[in-house]
């Protein structure tokens, strides 16, 4: 099982499914920092967002677009959206975790 969608939403390179011995640790992504990675990941949710968008304005509006490309669009603009709040919830919840940790 790759990680198809899920490298495409954070620009993560796809690990063929060969089992846990075989993959190895990637190494550190050059000039990746933290807030850049969830920046990038977000810039992509928001462009999956506008071209949802579109495709339901010409589908109103008589454009080019069927009903089934317009309704894909719009349900992969969702589950990105889904997934990346979960994400940030998970981020948030982790952060609130280490500030109530007593030193």
């Amino acid at each position: 099982m790759g990680l198809g969608p899920l490298a495409a939403l954070t620009g993560a390179p796809q690990v063929p499914a060969a089992g846990p011995a075989a993959v190895a640790p990637a190494p550190a992504a050059a000039g990746r920092t933290f807030a850049s990675v969830f920046s990038h990941a977000f810039q992509a949710v928001n462009g999956l967002q506008l071209g949802a968008n579109a495709a339901a304005q010409q589908l109103a509006t008589g454009g080019g677009t069927d009903l089934a490309t317009a309704v894909i669009a719009a349900e992969k603009a969702n589950l990105s959206l889904q997934l990346a709040v979960e994400v940030r919830n998970r981020v948030v919840s982790g952060y609130q975790q280490l500030m109530q940790m007593q030193v």
